[in-house]
């Protein structure tokens, strides 16, 4: 087959020919270079064979060639350096004689494209040390300008010029890659091997490459057809250029023009867009809300242009003001003639000058003099387009009122008139006859809502906007409806109880829609996505009201019990949040809840254990407010179904994180079933210990969580838990562990265990209850209650000084007035005005200070540091001995111990040192 399929590609009819080329991918990938070692001959001699078809086929194995190793490590590349040595000295010449040929047909276009496609995947990780040598550096950027430069034919067929554009793509794919990866002046450093090429490929190409990419785009001022794909590949070159001095300068000259007479044009409504609006509007919606979209389109394009634009310090100072000018003389000469007839032409260049002043917000509600004057210009101009008799204007004109939302106006930020004003014409816009009216309003809807500060301007329309919400949902998948609705029923908490059966009605509806849609789109994902999420906000704002979880629960329910199968896995994190809400503030779990069990193990089970501590939460309160249910219940099994979980995962090849909720769920079920799980303490104690006495424990976190599951399994039983550890011979290097660990610092002093306050309490619980079986403790424990007693003195000084830096931290936050926040909020807006380049000069003397830091302290302390973050909510979570203090609790055991056995507390405590002596005073 090997032998005679590059033959077949050159005989066979084209649609034949698709079927050949896919196996010649397919067997490349598999085989070579092994298992074809005569492939890189086939391919020169049909390279080097003059005769058309076999060319074509030649070309096309060297693309499928080096696309298996356009994406490999340079340790992984050696095979493809050994094609480039072999093969890139013909290629070239080809490449020259396709170009050379004064007639270019089908076939020859396609192979130009061919070249092309082999270049790209050659150099797109790095540049071989071939093309590297000047000679060949230089043969193929002047074969590549010369194609891109090279005019498409007005009389070729339309298959030759669709293939002409994607040439001239593949060229500009190329460039884009080229500047921006061999760009020396932000990318490359010296030592770099790379460096040789940037060198030649700044000095030679980038500027040159340029020129040609703005001569093709000023053929758009001539009214001469460029690819939208081309327009967006030439615009990102341009956009790249703006930050390097050099190619800036070449740009400079022209930059009037090209902002004016090309970039402009392009963002202005279109033909195109005029049709999608009138025949298919849910179509226009999803391309205008589709981030993909915006990979593409030249409209995207230009407006990442300008926006990179004014992140640039030079480029910004010599354009913004012309820029801003420009939209301004639109918006005068609009609102002159608006009274008149009216314009299309006119209507069209003030969407996109909407358009560019809306997504260049950020900049201008922060500098002046545009800050001052974008009060006035938003009144003036702004807010009576929402009212315009064309439909996209008034789009345009709601969506850049949101981008305002957040202005500080003349009365202030979310507050005052204006503010009003401008919030009162969005939510009209929510009953326009055009959908993507609708959508727009909605969305900058969201804007106003994060922004207000008097909620009594949302207060009143709350149930029109909450029934307009309704109606655009059922209507169209969008996820930012979505978000949206989130932000109100975020603002309005339980103010949102008597809505919240509609409204989870209503996205219960949309979310199997969602699921109805086909397998590939991505969209109605995102909008599933988007519809659990806001079933968690709403449950969330009806936390007060237990009842509400009751009438809500038979809507969700399905959802929860279908997406907890493989089929959720996108979601599996959202379904077990909507799953915590309603096992926590439910009445009572229900007998449907508690079906949802043993799918959630058997999840853990099978595929979803890296969802292990989102896993915990339901589990956790399952056990704590089930636990009449979680012990007796036995079909079912849900005790022994935990204990097989934590076994499972601690057998696992997985990573730590993945094991910590095992010890944390050990110590809900001692904890919550105090006195009625004593057939498995002893198992928990095997697990923990097992993990805890292994030499290759990184994660001190995970440390802390094993040593606790003893403190848990000493305050639920001391005398069987040390009986357990003595019939497994195991207490003596259990404890030893486990003092180390309390007394262990870094070089700094700091504690490297136990450093939240619920690790210090649980400890010190677990520790004072052997004071209280003093008696019964084997000889190497009770010889060592004076080590425990200094311990636990310690764990209560460090508890102790931890509450104390946490309320003065609670005393600092609350300090605060809401005129210390005005005079935060301006200061922050004075930082923003400052120049880009002292800003970057700060931001990278932070940047030094982090790392001297980072270099300062003990890998594992910032290690654990992370890990404190990522277990921050712990603290925060409910627990049986939320009502023990740590402090009384060792006292008591302390005075136990004196009086129950006076002799040897005065023993125990004659040989402690002055400070723990102290400690104990």
């Amino acid at each position: 087959v090997k032998q005679n399929v590059l033959l077949a590609l050159v005989h066979t009819p084209p649609l034949v020919r698709v079927q050949i080329a896919e196996c010649i991918k397919s067997i490349i990938y598999c085989d070579y270079p092994e298992r074809w070692p005569t492939l890189l001959n086939e391919i020169f001699t049909s390279i080097s064979s003059q005769e058309p078809p076999r060319v074509y086929a030649g070309l096309y194995a060297l693309r499928m060639l080096t696309r298996k190793y356009e994406y490999k490590n340079e340790e992984d590349r050696v095979p493809l350096y050994n094609v480039v040595n072999s093969v890139f000295p013909l290629l070239i010449q080809v490449l020259q004689q396709l170009l050379s040929s004064e007639v270019k047909s089908l076939e020859i276009v396609e192979m130009l494209k061919l070249c092309c496609k082999i270049y790209w995947s050659t150099v797109y990780l790095s540049v071989p040390q071939l093309l590297m040598q000047e000679d060949h550096f230089h043969a193929w950027m002047n074969a590549l300008k010369m194609l891109l430069e090279c005019p498409v034919p007005s009389g070729d067929p339309a298959p030759v010029k669709e293939q002409w554009w994607k040439v001239k793509k593949w060229v500009l794919h190329i460039s884009n890659r080229l500047f921006n990866k061999y760009d020396t002046s932000k990318r490359i450093k010296r030592d770099d091997p790379q460096y040789p090429f940037a060198v030649l490929f700044e000095a030679n190409c980038s500027g040159q490459l340029l020129q040609s990419i703005m001569n093709l785009l000023a053929g758009l001022q001539q009214g001469q057809y460029i690819s939208q794909r081309c327009t967006n590949l030439a615009l990102q070159y341009l956009t790249h250029a703006l930050p390097n001095k050099k190619t800036y300068g070449l740009m400079k000259p022209h930059f009037q023009q090209l902002m004016f007479n090309i970039l402009f044009p392009l963002a202005c409504f279109s033909d195109e867009d005029a049709e999608l609006w009138e025949e298919d509007p849910h179509e226009y919606v999803r391309k205008g809300y589709d981030l993909l979209e915006d990979l593409y389109t030249t409209r995207a394009q230009v407006i990442h242009f300008f926006i990179d634009m004014t992140s640039c310090k030079v480029p910004c100072k010599d354009n913004l003001p012309q820029l801003v000018n420009h939209i301004g003389a639109i918006f005068v000469q609009f609102m002159s003639t608006a009274a008149k007839e009216r314009n299309p032409g006119l209507e069209r260049q003030m969407d996109g000058a909407l358009l560019i002043f809306g997504s260049l917000s950020e900049k201008l509600k922060q500098t002046s003099p545009y800050k001052e004057q974008a009060e006035q210009i938003l009144h003036q101009y702004v807010a009576p387009i929402v009212n315009h008799p064309a439909g996209f204007l008034r789009a345009k004109g709601v969506w850049c009122l949101g981008m305002y939302a957040d202005f500080k106006f003349a009365e202030g930020r979310g507050k005052g008139q204006t503010f009003s004003v401008f919030l009162s014409n969005v939510v009209a816009r929510l009953q326009d006859p055009d959908l993507p009216v609708r959508v727009d309003a909605s969305v900058a809807l969201r804007c106003f809502v994060e922004s207000v500060k008097e909620l009594d301007l949302l207060r009143g329309v709350l149930p029109q906007l909450l029934n307009e919400f309704m109606k655009l949902i059922n209507e169209i998948e969008n996820d930012d409806l979505i978000h949206t609705l989130e932000s109100i029923v975020e603002k309005f908490g339980d103010e949102i109880a008597p809505f919240a059966f509609t409204i989870c009605q209503q996205l219960t509806t949309s979310f199997w829609k969602c699921m109805e849609g086909d397998d590939e789109d991505d969209m109605g994902a995102l909008a599933a996505l988007g519809v659990l999420r806001a079933l968690g906000t709403i449950l969330e704002s009806v936390s007060s009201i237990p009842e509400m979880y009751v009438e809500l629960e038979p809507l969700v329910f399905p959802i929860m019990y279908r997406m907890l199968s493989t089929e959720g896995q996108d979601v599996f994190e959202e379904i077990l949040e909507l799953i915590s809400y309603f096992t926590y503030y439910s009445p009572t779990i229900s007998d449907n809840m508690w079906r949802l069990w043993p799918m959630i193990v058997e999840a853990v089970h099978d595929w979803a254990v890296e969802y292990f501590e989102n896993i915990l939460i339901p589990l956790d309160n399952y056990i704590s407010r089930g636990t009449q249910r979680f012990l007796t219940c036995k079909e079912p099994d849900y005790l022994a179904s935990a204990y097989n979980l934590m076994h499972r995962v601690f057998s696992m090849d997985v990573m730590e994180e993945d094991m910590i909720p095992g010890p944390r769920l050990m110590e809900c079920i001692l904890l919550n079933c105090k006195g009625h799980v004593d057939q498995y303490l002893e198992p928990f104690l095997l697990l923990a210990v097992g993990k805890l006495t292994k030499p290759d424990i990184e994660k001190k976190i995970f440390m802390d969580l094993l040593i606790q599951v003893v403190a848990n399994a000493l305050y639920y039983n001391p005398v069987l838990t040390i009986q357990i550890l003595q019939k497994h011979g195991i207490t003596q290097q259990v404890f030893a562990k486990w003092f180390q660990m309390i007394w262990q610092n870094t070089k700094k002093g700091n504690v490297q265990h136990f450093k939240r306050e619920n690790d210090k309490k649980i400890n010190i619980i677990g520790l004072s209850t052997l004071l209280h079986h003093s008696s019964q403790l084997p000889p190497e424990l009770s010889a060592g209650i004076g080590q425990i007693i200094q311990g636990t003195v310690k764990l209560c000084a460090d508890l102790k000084e931890l509450r104390e830096e946490k309320e003065a931290a609670l005393t600092d936050e609350s300090g605060s007035s809401e005129e210390e926040e005005e005079e935060e909020e301006e200061e922050e807006e004075e930082e923003e005005e400052e120049e880009d380049g002292i800003v970057k000069l700060k931001a990278s003397q932070m940047r030094e200070k982090l790392f001297q830091q980072d270099e300062e302290e003990d890998d594992s302390e910032w290690e654990d540091d992370f890990y404190d973050f990522w277990d921050e909510e712990d603290d925060q979570v409910s627990s049986p001995l939320d009502s023990v203090d740590a402090h009384i609790y060792f006292s008591d055991s302390l005075n136990f111990l004196q009086q129950n056995d006076t002799e040897k507390f005065n023993a125990f405590t004659s040989t402690l040192d002055a400070n723990t002596q102290q400690g104990l005073q």
